[in-house]
């Protein structure tokens, strides 16, 4: 049994499906994406293991087990390809995904990296911390070596757009981080770009997107986790 977090209402024609096994063939001249979350990693943990953050980068146990119960929501899927973002959590995932679909094509993908923290104005790096502050102001900033929300957003729509103009009639996993699939997510939404941010997603959650050349994507289900997936 899956688990929907939050079923949207974006395809206005036709059954709305309930789950990722409802969802049926993929339209012709369509692509259908996944957009997989890494699954747990060590720099998820609170606390975080005394670590360097290289070391950080890495599954956890229960990581593993949820990539691979991601895997059995997508296994009917027909996936042809996995695409990852370059980091090691996403593409541990990405190989655990890949394994237990029988995907021979995979490659990296930084449209889907996570996103650039940048620096303040001192030059000191920013963390999560500082942009969670901007974020709950009211503010979508781009500061110095950084991305906003929306800029994260942009990046993953051009990417969209190429995957419904190459990938038509296929089904592509995507496997990245909560705040860029939340920031896809808004943006397809609509709403304050600062809001993005706020939609939680569980770790190894499965958003499906679809897209056709010439019209809008459309969002189909977002953050369905398997029944029993602890977050």
């Amino acid at each position: 049994m899956l688990t929907t977090l939050l079923l949207l209402t974006a395809l206005e024609a036709g059954a709305k499906p309930a789950s990722i096994a409802a969802l049926g063939p993929v339209p012709t001249g369509t692509v259908r994406l996944f957009f997989v979350r890494h699954g747990q990693a060590l720099s998820n943990l609170d606390p975080k293991p005394k670590l360097p953050p290289a070391e950080l980068d890495h599954l956890t146990e229960l990581g593993r087990s949820q990539s691979t119960a991601a895997a059995a929501l997508l296994r009917d899927q027909g996936v042809r390809l996995v695409l990852s973002s370059p980091v090691g959590r996403a593409r541990e995932t990405a190989e655990l995904l890949q394994k237990e679909l029988g995907v021979s094509e995979t490659r990296v993908e930084p449209r889907i990296q996570s996103l650039a923290l940048g620096r303040s104005a001192t030059g000191k790096s920013l963390v999560w911390d500082d942009r969670q502050t901007e974020w709950s102001a009211g503010r979508d900033p781009q500061p110095p070596g950084g991305e906003s929300l929306r800029q994260v957003a942009d990046r993953q729509l051009e990417l969209v757009g190429t995957l419904a103009r190459e990938r038509a009639g296929q089904a592509v996993v995507l496997v990245s981080h909560g705040e860029v699939i939340a920031a896809l997510v808004g943006s397809l939404q609509g709403g304050p770009t600062h809001k993005w941010e706020e939609l939680s997603l569980k770790n190894a959650s499965v958003t499906v997107v679809e897209a056709t050349v010439g019209e809008p994507p459309r969002l189909v289900l977002v953050s369905v986790s398997p029944e029993g997936a602890k977050p």
